[in-house]
């Protein structure tokens, strides 16, 4: 059950995240269809879990020498690609849309898990 409210909250994040950058005049377009947002999150997520842990720790030695600007581009040349590649409606035009929709995605992702999951953490706690 876990899970499946950590991937809702993750493609509502997503939704949010292109939302705000169409909005700010980036170039991004956000999916019209809600079922978009779930595939993506789930395709996203399995990235994230599987090449994006393999390349931090590949590029371990330079993300310290460069105090985490590696990490930063790992994250956004991941997310560009992930969003490019993939057969749906979402668009992220260039670099910048991309950087943005990096970190834009994990504020709003961090946001929302701690304020809707914290109480089952707490749970868990005592």
């Amino acid at each position: 059950m876990q899970f499946l409210l950590k991937w809702l909250l993750f493609a509502v994040a997503l939704h949010l995240t292109f939302w705000s950058g169409a909005r700010l005049g980036l170039d991004m377009r956000p999916s019209p269809n809600w079922q978009d947002n779930i595939l993506m999150a789930l395709l996203l997520g399995l990235v994230n879990a599987f090449i994006r842990r393999g390349m931090k720790l590949a590029l371990l030695p330079l993300n310290c020498l460069t105090l985490g600007i590696a990490g930063l581009l790992v994250n956004t040349l991941l997310f560009w690609a992930v969003f490019t590649l993939a057969p749906f409606n979402f668009r992220v035009g260039n670099f910048w849309a991309a950087l943005y929709g990096s970190i834009v995605l994990g504020i709003i992702n961090g946001i929302l898990n701690g304020v809707l999951l914290s109480d089952e953490k707490e749970g868990k706690r005592r």
